[in-house]
């Protein structure tokens, strides 16, 4: 067991719950529990949650001297020497081998998904994140894929507002996470962030560019409600729109986590655990839910 316990620090299960991510077009048109719709989406979130597995051995390899000087990121397994460069290589290896080939089980189409969703990632581990800006627009990019793929795995359309309302609202998360990244480096004396291309005097203007671009996503939020789009799914459009306060709570909750140094791991894994958010999320859904049943109007 104490064997196991670096190797399962190192693949990162709990980063799989980002996969989740691959339901939200089955979610958001209520197809959920249709038949077929579960199956597909199994086969999607192990393909790609062994292809994670396989790209955070990988990008803690690239990372491994930025890593070994974190105030944080030195307690992992690679950095800190529990895990063996070699066999976390070859692990990454055979994870990857069975991720593609669990995803062409999946179907074709999903399958080149899954491979772009590869290519990026490894251009991100290699490259792209060290560029600033661009770094962000990717991390948003990675997270809106995942939307995209679980639409092609259930073969449901993520709508144009779906998607337009992911990019900016994993945008404003990517912000939030370099800000913390800069947060921590401030507390440890630095000037810049390792590994990254921010430095610490950057703060003020990634906290401008994410908090427009967490604005833009309750913009658009607000305007798929009011759009004749929402009739296709909800009876009662207007019980929807008290779900908007609870998204301006839950992405003000992770800026303002960011902001006094609280944010000490990532965004979305925050989410998952923070109790205050987890309450905000449900009572979104219990309010989506009514408006699609069309109670109490």
């Amino acid at each position: 067991m104490t064997k196991l316990a670096p190797w399962m620090r190192e693949l990162r299960p709990h980063q799989w719950t980002k996969n989740l991510l691959l339901a939200v077009p089955a979610i958001a048109s209520f197809t959920f529990f249709e038949p077929g719709v579960w199956s597909q989406l199994v086969l999607s979130f192990i393909s790609f949650s062994l292809i994670a597995s396989a790209s955070y051995i990988f990008n803690d390899y690239i990372d491994l001297k930025n890593d070994r000087i974190h105030e944080i990121k030195k307690n992992r397994p690679l950095a800190s020497g529990q895990v063996s460069v070699s066999a976390a290589l070859l692990i990454s290896a055979l994870l990857l081998l069975a991720g593609l080939l669990v995803g062409f089980l999946a179907g074709p189409e999903f399958f080149l998904i899954l491979l772009t969703y590869l290519v990026m990632t490894v251009l991100y581990s290699l490259w792209l994140k060290r560029i600033t800006l661009i770094d962000c627009l990717m991390l948003a990019s990675l997270y809106t894929l995942r939307i995209i793929a679980g639409g092609v795995a259930t073969n449901i359309e993520p709508s144009f507002w779906l998607l337009t309302f992911s990019i900016f609202f994993f945008l404003s998360v990517a912000w939030v996470k370099r800000y913390a990244e800069l947060e921590s480096a401030r507390s440890q004396g630095l000037e810049v962030a390792p590994g990254r291309g921010y430095a610490v005097s950057d703060m003020p203007v990634i906290l401008t560019f994410g908090s427009a671009a967490a604005g833009m996503s309750v913009l658009v939020s607000a305007l798929y409600l009011d759009s004749s789009a929402i009739r296709n799914f909800y009876e009662a459009p207007e019980v929807a729109w008290l779900a908007i306060p609870f998204l301006m709570y839950l992405i003000g909750r992770l800026w303002f986590k960011a902001h006094r140094g609280q944010m000490n791991q990532d965004p979305i894994l925050f989410l998952f655990k923070d109790f205050p958010s987890l309450l905000a999320v449900a009572a979104s859904a219990v309010i989506l839910v009514l408006a699609h049943m069309g109670w109490p109007v």
